[in-house]
């Protein structure tokens, strides 16, 4: 008997399913340029990547700007606040020690030290959580003084796994009364929401001309979208836990539904903009399958519920030709899953150097305003030669093992 308990990291796997699903419903992308800084962009986006962030911003541009095309790229980010990666590992190695010593024994009473080992490193474990998200999407915008439109499309995944420890499995277990490994009840959890907007974006820019503020204008952008969601869950106890036993087509559900984002921006000087974007303003939700109970524990397992809420969010930037500044703050927490107290919340500070129109600089921090994430600071580089090809790098570093890293690709005219 071999307890396959790296299936604990099952979410991640179950997150790439889903990402491959839904590269079957749209072209994917993500913005790499905003992940460097800090994830601001409702004041500071292009009109390119505005649909993301705030859909006023489509209607900013330069005059030397009639078309833009934003590539498939991937952003990709992995927290692992309780090393339960590791202790996956560490408890696997014990407990195929604890096996063979049990069938070696003949009956007879095994190492009490390792079976106080076998346990704490079970205990370890419990309620362990590893945390994985995805973002994917692409953008065809067309920006004009009539009404700026992009054709866009983005996924978004997130994924999560997690260990529950049984105490039964802990009581009265020592050296001559060695752990049942076959009937363990303690349980492994994975599972994973998608979200995939096809949607299209419209703004546009109003002047507002006073003596004091003559250049001053606003925009206004909207963003009906299509949207599907793909919610899938996968659960067993560790006794009987097995990946081929998990078959993504046959379990995952999935709906569709119209949503809408919308933007506003303000620029009382060109160089200033202050923004506000409400994202999924009609809040949605998904049951997951529900994982088939143990024999004679009828009703152990349960579905899942997937959650898409409305996101507001405020923002301000200053750019000139050499140096932009953002900052962004979430107005709104934001939930993943109904039965799980895990939801974001944060402040956003960016910086980007532009050097030539060749090469931009960036840098980041996010400060989190929840228990259930962490801060992280970014970096990143891009490249734009001839300002026709962009190429764009960002990564991401937090603490707790929380690590993240995004590339695209854009072309503009």
């Amino acid at each position: 008997m071999n307890i396959k308990l790296q299936g604990l990291t099952l979410a991640v796997a179950t997150a790439l399913s889903v990402s491959t699903f839904s590269a079957q419903a749209a072209v994917n992308g993500a913005d790499a340029r905003s992940v460097a800084m800090g994830g601001t962009g409702v004041a500071s986006a292009s009109y390119l990547t505005a649909s993301f962030y705030n859909p006023a911003l489509v209607a900013h541009y330069n005059k030397t700007d009639d078309f833009g095309v934003l590539l498939p790229a991937v952003g990709i980010s992995i927290h692992d606040p309780d090393e339960l990666n590791q202790k996956v590992e560490d408890f696997q190695d014990v407990n195929d020690e604890l096996e063979m010593a049990i069938d070696n024994s003949g009956g007879s009473p095994v190492s009490d030290s390792l079976v106080n080992e076998w346990k704490a490193a079970l205990m370890g474990m419990d309620e362990g959580k590893l945390k994985a998200d995805i973002s994917i999407g692409a953008a065809v915008a067309v920006p004009n003084r009539y009404l700026s439109m992009s054709l866009f499309t983005q996924a978004q995944i997130v994924s999560l796994a997690q260990a529950n420890i049984d105490p039964d499995d802990l009581a009265g277990v020592d050296g001559s009364n060695p752990p049942d490994l076959d009937n363990l009840q303690s349980d492994v959890l994975g599972i994973a929401g998608g979200i995939v907007d096809v949607g299209l974006t419209m703004g546009k820019s109003f002047e507002l001309p006073t003596v004091s503020l003559p250049e001053q204008k606003v925009s206004v952008g909207i963003s009906p979208k299509i949207q599907q969601l793909i919610a899938v869950s996968f659960q067993n106890t560790v006794s009987q836990f097995d990946n081929s036993d998990f078959e993504f087509e046959n379990e995952y559900q999935d709906d569709t539904a119209f949503n809408l984002d919308i933007g506003l921006a303000y620029q009382p000087i060109p160089t200033v903009t202050l923004g506000f974007s409400g994202r999924n303003l009609f809040k949605q939700e998904l049951e997951t399958n529900t994982p088939e109970s143990p024999a004679g524990q009828p009703g152990k397992f349960t579905s899942k519920t997937l959650l898409v809420e409305p996101k507001y969010t405020l923002g301000a930037a200053y750019s000139n030709s050499w140096f932009t500044a953002a900052a962004d703050v979430d107005l709104t927490e934001q939930k993943y899953f109904k039965e799980f107290d895990l939801a974001t919340q944060y402040a956003r500070l960016g910086m980007e150097l532009n050097g030539w129109d060749w090469v931009q600089f960036r840098a980041g921090y996010s400060l989190s305003l929840t228990d259930s994430a962490e801060d992280t600071m970014s970096a990143g580089i891009g490249l734009s030669p001839f300002g026709v090809v962009a190429v764009d790098l960002a990564l991401q570093y937090g603490q707790d093992n929380n690590y993240g890293a995004a590339l695209q690709f854009g072309f503009t005219m």
